[in-house]
């Protein structure tokens, strides 16, 4: 097995964390790939996003916006099949942490739970996928096996 960057995984050995593995690859995609289709396919969305991270003061907002957009678009779907999941799991990190604590920064101060949570639990099921891998129920298979 070869290291990880952040210390041994933990081995996805039962059928059981596999299951779990996949439920939590299903929420991202779930919760991620619609968010990121609406921007695409709505009237000026990916302008009024654009925007709005130009208001927060994101560096290079339009770029920002379609690389947010790209991720929230092509990541899931990767975690969805189950293939590329680690890699994919990185730019979904990077934007939803900056989803949380930039774009729900206020949110976080005054304890607005519902306007921080989603973008945090993305952010936590995307650091899962990323430490363990995809499990068994995967087309890349279970990076967990010995060669």
């Amino acid at each position: 097995m070869k290291k990880s960057v952040i210390g041994e995984p933990a081995p996805i050995t039962s059928v059981g964390a596999s299951v779990e593995l996949l439920i939590v690859r299903l929420f991202i995609a779930a919760v991620v790939l619609p968010a990121g289709w609406n921007k695409i396919l709505g009237d000026g969305e990916m302008e009024k996003f654009a925007g709005y991270l130009e208001f927060l003061s994101v560096p290079f907002p339009a770029v920002s916006a379609y690389l947010a957009v790209l991720t929230q678009c092509i990541a899931p779907l990767f975690l969805l099949i189950g293939f590329g999941t680690r890699l994919a799991s990185l730019p979904l990190m990077a934007t939803f942490s900056v989803a949380t604590f930039v774009a729900h920064y206020d949110d976080l101060i005054t304890g607005n739970w519902a306007g921080y949570s989603k973008a945090l639990f993305v952010l936590i099921a995307s650091f899962i996928i990323f430490r363990y891998g995809p499990g068994s129920f995967a087309i890349g298979g279970s990076a967990d096996h010995e060669d």
